[in-house]
C-alpha cells in the first residue's frame, strides 16, 4: 500500500519593508521610519512642462516682466476641490534689492508675494547669490500658499500683478513654439494663459510656469508584488518537486473610512509569469484560500484608494500559508551557487537601441574601437571613453536635440593625427551636458548601458552627469566628463553612483533639506566635506580636481533623470532645456527620501532604489527537480537592454546559446553549468552558475 505523502506547512511572511524594496509600485510611498505602505501625498496640476525652460532658438526670451499695469491669467483645472493645504508654484526671478510685491488672486481671492528678504528671510538663495544691485537672479522654484476653500472643482483663475506697478519680478513663460520638444505627439497646446495691459486681455505667447501643489494623498496606487516560491524554497538553487496543495493570503492593513485595499492573488507553475502557465488574477480576501491553485509560484497584487485626500489605507505586511507535498523527497547537493538578483524599475524605462544611426556613425567616424583597444577589462574600456568625451572638441551644441554628431568636431594637426583638447585648468570647456551626454551616447555605441542623470542642492549650482551600468562592479557608477573623474569607496575601490555619494550629504545634514531654509546657509561648508568617507579619482592630470569635486558635493541633495535612453533614435520628448534655467520639465524621474523630500513642483518621486537603479545583463536561474530523476529543468530571465538571447555552458564545455528554458541532463559526480545574457552589440553579460554534486 502506498504511503500518503507527508503535507509541509510552509509560511512566508512579508513585512511592509520588504514588500516596498522588492515590489512594483505606482504612486505609494513608505518612508524609513514609517511602519507601512500608503499612497503618495502631494500631487501637481500643471500644463506648461513641455515648453518650459530657455530654448536655444534666438528671440525667445522665457520670461515676461511684471510691472506697471499689467496683469497675467492662468487658468487650470481640477477634477476635485481640494482638502487639504495648496501651494502656488512659480518659476521666477527677481532684482537684487528691488521692493516689490506680487499679488496673486486665485478666483479672487488675494494672497500677496513679498520680496524674499522679506517673505523668506531663511530663504538667501533668492537673493543672496546675486552679487549686483538690480541685476536679475538665477530662476527658481517660488512657493505661495492660498487657501483651499479659495479653489473649486473644474476651470480655477489664476491672476498675477504687481502691487503698485513696481518692477522687480519676472515670470517665465513656457513657449508654444518649444512644446513639442518636451511631448510625444499629438502635441496639443493648452491655451489657458492671457495677459492685459490695458484691461483687455490677449492671448499669451505661451503657458506660464505656474502650477498647483496640493499636500494630500493621491486617489489610486498599486503594489504589484515580485513573484514568490510559496512552496518555502526561494534562494534554493535547485528546487525540489513540489506541490502546493492548499493555500492561504493573509494581510496586515488599516484601511480608516473612506480608504480601502483590494487584494488579488494568482499562481503560476513557473517563476517567470506566463499566460500558459499561470492563472489568472482572482480577488482575495484576508483569511480565504486561495480557489485555483495553477503552480508553486505565487504572486499578488493590491490596489489602494481614497475617497478623502487626508486619509490614506495602510499596507503592514502579507503572510503566505501554504499546504506542500514534495513528489521528490531526496534534495541533491549544491556544492557552489551564484544566482544574480535581479531589480526591476515600478517605472517604464525606455532603453536605445545600441546599432542606431547616430551611435553607429559616432562609432565608425571617431573611431571609437581605437579608443578603447588594449582594454583589459570593460570598467577600463568606460574610463577611456570618458577621458576621450573629456578632451574631444565640441563645436556648436544644443540643448535639444541631443545630436551628439553635430556637437562634436574631427580636427586633425598637420601630421593627420587627430587633434584632441587641453586645457589650463581641470574642468573642460563647454557647459557640462555636453561631454555627459556624448559619454553616454560613446558608451551605448559600445553596448555599455549608460543614461544621463542631473543634480542640485538649493542654492548651490547644478550639474549633468552620466552613469553607467558596470558588468565588472554588477553596479551603476557616477562618472563626470566635465573633469574625468569618479567617487569611489577608498576601502573597496569600487565606484559609487549617485545615491550612493547623495547618501553621505544627507546624513551630514543638520536638518531635514528644506526650499525656505536649505542648508547651505545654515551648516560649515568646510566641515561638510571635512574627512568624507568616499573619495574622488584624480587621474593622471596636471590639474587637481579636488576643489570642484568638493564644490559639487555639496550639490547632491536632488537629483533626477529623464526616464529612457533612446534619445539618440528619438529625439523627443526631452526638456527644452538643462542646466541654463531651474529644471522644470515634469517628465523627469525624481529621488526623494525622509532628509531630502520629494519637491512641491514635481509629479513623479522614489525612493525605492530599484527604481532608480535596476540590475542589467545579468542572468538569473531558477532549477528544478523534473520528472526524469536523471535531468534538471531550467528557466532563466533577465533584464538585458537590447537582449538577444542567453548563452550556457555545462561541465566547461563550450559556451552555447540556450532558450529560456532547457534541459539539463546529470551524470555522475560533479555537474556544472554557467548561464549568461547577450545583447544586440555582442556584449555578454554577468555569469551566474551551480555546481551540483550527484
Amino acid at each position: 500500500m502506498a504511503v500518503p505523502a507527508e503535507v509541509k506547512k510552509i509560511s512566508t511572511v512579508l513585512t511592509a519593508a520588504e514588500i516596498y524594496r522588492t515590489s512594483k509600485v505606482r504612486d505609494l510611498w513608505m518612508g524609513d521610519a514609517e511602519e507601512g505602505i500608503h499612497l503618495f501625498r502631494g500631487a501637481v496640476v500643471e500644463n506648461d512642462s513641455p515648453g518650459a525652460g530657455r530654448s536655444d532658438a534666438e528671440g525667445r526670451e522665457p520670461f515676461i516682466e511684471v510691472s506697471g499695469s499689467m496683469v497675467l491669467r492662468k487658468v487650470l483645472r481640477l477634477d476635485s476641490r481640494p482638502v487639504g493645504g495648496v501651494q502656488v508654484a512659480f518659476i521666477g526671478r527677481e532684482r537684487k534689492g528691488h521692493e516689490a510685491t506680487l499679488r496673486f488672486a486665485v478666483n479672487g481671492q488675494e494672497v500677496l508675494r513679498q520680496p524674499s528678504p522679506v517673505a523668506t528671510p531663511e530663504a538667501r538663495q533668492y537673493w543672496e547669490l546675486v552679487s549686483d544691485e538690480g541685476a536679475w537672479s538665477w530662476s527658481r522654484w517660488y512657493y505661495v500658499e492660498v487657501p483651499p476653500e479659495a479653489l473649486r472643482e473644474g476651470d480655477n483663475e489664476i491672476t498675477i500683478q504687481a502691487v503698485d506697478g513696481r518692477l522687480g519680478w519676472s515670470l517665465m513663460v513656457a513657449d508654444y513654439r518649444d512644446f513639442e520638444k518636451g511631448m510625444p505627439d499629438p502635441v496639443v497646446l493648452p491655451k489657458t494663459s492671457s495677459v492685459s495691459r490695458d484691461e483687455a486681455w490677449a492671448p499669451e505667447r505661451g503657458e506660464y510656469v505656474v502650477r498647483l501643489a496640493l499636500d494630500e494623498f493621491r486617489e489610486n496606487g498599486e503594489v504589484v508584488s515580485a513573484i514568490i516560491d510559496a512552496a518555502g524554497e526561494e534562494d534554493t538553487a535547485v528546487k525540489r518537486r513540489r506541490r502546493l496543495k492548499a493555500l492561504r493570503f493573509d494581510r496586515d492593513t488599516e484601511m480608516p473610512a473612506g480608504t480601502e485595499i483590494r487584494f488579488q492573488v494568482r499562481t503560476g507553475a513557473r517563476s517567470v509569469y506566463d499566460a500558459e502557465h499561470w492563472g489568472a488574477w482572482a480577488p482575495c480576501d484576508s483569511g480565504q484560500p486561495v480557489e485555483e491553485i495553477a503552480g508553486r509560484y505565487v504572486q499578488w497584487k493590491a490596489g489602494f484608494s481614497t475617497g478623502d485626500g487626508l486619509r490614506t489605507p495602510l499596507l503592514k505586511g502579507v503572510r503566505l500559508d501554504a499546504e506542500v507535498v514534495d513528489e521528490v523527497s531526496a534534495p541533491l547537493r549544491i556544492v557552489k551557487a551564484q544566482n544574480a538578483r535581479i531589480l526591476r524599475p515600478s517605472y517604464e524605462f525606455v532603453h536605445e537601441d545600441y546599432g542606431c544611426e547616430m551611435l553607429r556613425e559616432l562609432r565608425e567616424r571617431f573611431e571609437l574601437e581605437a579608443v578603447v583597444a588594449g582594454a583589459q577589462t570593460e570598467f577600463e574600456k568606460i574610463e577611456r571613453l570618458m577621458a576621450w568625451a573629456y578632451t574631444v572638441p565640441l563645436g556648436d551644441c544644443a540643448h535639444f536635440p541631443w545630436n551628439v554628431v553635430d556637437w562634436l568636431r574631427l580636427e586633425c594637426d598637420e601630421q593627420g593625427a587627430v587633434r584632441m583638447n587641453e586645457y589650463g585648468q581641470r574642468r573642460r570647456d563647454k557647459m557640462c551636458l555636453y561631454p555627459n551626454v556624448v559619454l553616454v551616447a560613446a558608451c551605448l555605441s559600445m553596448g555599455i548601458p549608460a543614461r544621463h542623470v542631473n543634480f542640485h542642492s538649493e542654492g548651490m549650482t547644478g550639474h549633468e552627469i552620466a552613469e553607467v551600468w558596470s558588468n565588472d562592479y554588477r553596479k551603476w557608477v557616477h562618472l563626470d566628463a566635465t573633469r574625468d573623474y569618479y567617487w569611489y569607496d577608498p576601502a573597496t575601490r569600487v565606484p559609487l553612483d549617485t545615491l550612493e555619494i547623495h547618501q553621505v550629504l544627507a546624513d551630514r545634514l543638520e536638518q531635514v533639506e528644506r526650499w525656505d531654509r536649505p542648508y547651505l546657509f545654515r551648516q560649515d561648508l568646510d566641515a561638510l566635506v571635512a574627512d568624507l568617507p568616499i573619495a574622488f579619482r584624480e587621474g593622471n592630470y596636471a590639474y587637481s580636481t579636488e576643489e570642484g569635486a568638493f564644490f559639487l558635493f555639496r550639490s547632491f541633495c536632488h537629483f533626477r533623470m529623464v526616464p529612457r535612453t533612446n534619445t539618440f533614435s528619438q529625439a523627443r520628448p526631452l526638456p527644452v532645456s538643462q542646466g541654463t534655467e531651474v529644471w522644470a520639465w515634469n517628465g523627469y524621474l525624481n529621488w526623494a527620501d525622509d532628509q531630502v523630500p520629494p519637491l512641491l513642483h514635481f509629479s513623479h518621486h522614489t525612493n525605492r532604489r530599484a527604481d532608480f537603479y535596476p540590475t542589467l545583463n545579468q542572468a538569473r536561474y531558477t532549477i528544478e527537480q523534473g520528472e526524469d530523476p536523471g535531468a534538471l529543468e531550467v528557466y532563466l530571465e533577465t533584464d538585458t537592454p537590447g537582449f538577444v538571447g542567453y548563452l550556457a555552458r555545462v561541465d566547461e564545455g563550450v559556451w552555447e546559446e540556450r532558450p529560456e528554458h532547457f534541459g539539463w541532463p546529470l551524470h555522475e559526480g560533479l555537474n556544472t553549468l554557467q548561464v549568461r545574457s547577450r545583447n544586440s552589440a555582442g556584449v555578454e553579460g554577468i555569469i551566474s552558475s551551480v555546481a551540483v554534486a550527484v
